[in-house]
């Protein structure tokens, strides 16, 4: 009987919680989007009487560059798939075969990811530049016939976003993973003699098809509103995307935020379709790969294969991540930026005057804030979210599911403006604006669907019958996912972790409109140094950024591996 009362009790709890949960997302998820959706139709400008109609749409799909600019989304999308085939190989030699320095390999595509795409493609330019680039100036000494690399260009988009973006994040995401994964499964399919890649492919990508689902959609939505790279060279070759076609209409002199807003409301249709794709894909492909009694880590077996492999991602990795770091860390200390014919063109006068502005002092430590504030709070409520969604047993879960995927509707650049909006214009949200909580709260909102659904595909690896036999001996639901869930996933939970971190600090189209000079973080001081022409002061500050974002990930990912490896 008493159990009996504490098992209603329970539930009753985790009901009361998930409509608690229910009723918060929604209104600051649908806060949001109902601004967006509603300002779409609305035709005047700011201070003006409002008035209604479906001008902001007739004009936003009626330009040539706004269907242009979706052509070209979409093919640049499309590098989502590739990415994928190359982050899942890539995922499965550095845990399942533990090919020769794939420590070195791991964590050079966690830097990639880490560094500024701001910098980076800057470092780029520097080398691929079609007139002045230095790849180009050597290629036009060595070779008899003249051959151009072009950075301004389709192919040269791409392959920025590959590189520093696409397959290390994608990496990332993939080898929590495959390090919980029983190799038992592997060893059987090998006994029944089945080859290493018809293993691959019939065993380990159906026991983690929720973590692939999951990372292929995330990936491919936010490939939808790129806009950093886009913006540096993208434009000077003509090619707009998504996002930078909403940035474009913000900043128009008047903004216009109706055409912006219904491009944004489209890209809701997207959202949908993706997250409905994911739920009934996800809803019949989900293993359970840490079970009960013991596990088995033995590597798979490639032989000398596993030489090459090493040496081809080592020769990728110096090409595509060192080279162009390299350069943005030469270029930090010239006097003029990827200009090597100049005399003396090295100087630390950039540095200098970088670490003696006092805007540099108070942009790093709201950097700082801004990353473990986010980073912290994140962790704690997409663990909660997830997990929620995943085993809980109330009234809305699918619903709340729903409402987490909603934040990646909106555009950073739009959702920093709809937030900003609101904040300014609700009297009761006034005294938060200029503060760092709207700075972090909007980041969490952001970064929330990719954080709860990388927990709730963790946490759909995790058998329930551990969490079971906790609740037997007597641990109560908090007990046991503190003590027993989160333990079996924590290199999941320090790799969220660190990506959050990461994508807090670097973020520049979210907080670039809610941030005031009290605020600013390195990002969008980066930014702010670039579009003033002040290019090797930028460079100063992406290093920085950079070193402190490695720093950090090396401090996490050695704490990660050692949480893992303690018995629960």
């Amino acid at each position: 009987m008493a159990r009996s009362r504490s098992i209603i009790l329970a539930r009753s709890a985790q009901s009361f919680v998930g409509f608690l949960l229910l009723l918060g997302i929604g209104f600051i998820t649908l806060v949001p989007l109902g601004f967006l959706i509603l300002n779409s139709f609305n035709t005047s400008q700011l201070g003006q009487e409002i008035s209604w109609g479906f001008e902001g749409w007739r004009q936003a799909f009626g330009a040539p560059q706004t269907i242009k600019a979706l052509i070209y989304s979409v093919l640049l999308s499309a590098r989502t798939f590739l990415g994928l085939a190359v982050a899942f190989l890539v995922s499965w030699l550095l845990i399942r075969v533990r090919i020769p320095a794939s420590p070195f390999i791991e964590f050079s595509l966690w830097m990639a990811w880490f560094l500024p795409p701001l910098s980076v493609t800057i470092g780029w330019i520097a080398l691929l530049d079609p007139h002045h680039g230095l790849i180009n100036v050597l290629l036009a000494h060595v070779l008899p016939i003249a051959i151009r690399l072009n950075i301004y260009s389709f192919s040269g988009i791409l392959w920025v976003h590959l590189t520093l973006l696409t397959v290390p994040v994608m990496t990332i995401l993939l080898t929590p993973a495959f390090r919980q994964m029983d190799a038992s499964f592997e060893e059987s399919a090998r006994t029944c003699g089945s080859g290493p890649l018809r293993t691959l492919r019939r065993i380990v990508l159906p026991l983690l098809w929720p973590t692939v689902l999951v990372v292929t959609i995330a990936t491919f939505i936010r490939s939808l509103e790129a806009f950093e790279i886009e913006q540096i060279i993208g434009i000077p070759a003509g090619i707009y995307v998504y996002g930078t076609r909403i940035y474009d209409l913000v900043r128009w002199d008047p903004p216009l935020y109706s055409q912006a807003m219904a491009l944004s409301t489209i890209f809701l249709f997207v959202l949908f379709g993706a997250v409905l794709l994911y739920q009934r894909s996800s809803r019949h492909h989900e293993f359970a790969t840490v079970r009960p009694g013991g596990a088995s880590f033995r590597p798979a077996l490639i032989g000398k294969w596993r030489y090459f492999a090493s040496g081809l991602l080592i020769l990728w990795i110096a090409v595509s991540i060192y080279l162009p770091l390299a350069m943005v860390l030469i270029g930090s200390f010239m006097k003029f930026f990827g200009m090597f014919g100049i005399e003396k063109p090295f100087t630390i006068q950039h540095w200098a005057a970088v670490l003696g502005d006092p805007a540099f002092t108070q942009a790093l430590q709201n950097s700082l804030i801004l990353g473990f504030g986010v980073a912290g709070l994140g962790v704690v409520v997409y663990s909660v979210l997830g997990y929620l969604i995943l085993r809980g047993r109330f009234v809305g879960r699918a619903t709340l599911s729903l409402l987490v995927w909603i934040p990646w509707a909106i555009p950073g650049i739009l959702l920093g403006l709809s937030l900003l909006w609101i904040f300014l214009s609700v009297r009761f949200f006034n005294f938060l604006y200029g503060t760092m909580f709207v700075l972090i709260f909007s980041v969490i909102l952001k970064d929330m669907p990719i954080g709860t659904q990388m927990f709730k595909a963790a946490f759909a690896q995790v058998t329930e019958e551990l969490e079971q036999a906790s609740r037997v001996s007597g641990a109560g639901p908090f007990t046991t996912f503190r003590r027993i869930t989160v333990p079996l996933i924590a290199p999941v939970v320090v790799s969220i972790f660190v990506l959050v971190f990461m994508s807090s600090i670097r973020d520049i189209s979210t907080p670039i409109l809610l941030a005031t000079p009290a605020t600013t973080p390195l990002s969008v001081l980066m930014l702010e140094r670039s579009v003033a022409g002040e290019i090797e002061k930028a460079a100063v500050i992406g290093v920085i950024l950079s070193v402190v974002a490695i720093i950090t990930a090396m401090v996490m990912r050695l704490l990660g591996f050692r949480i893992a490896a303690e018995p629960v």
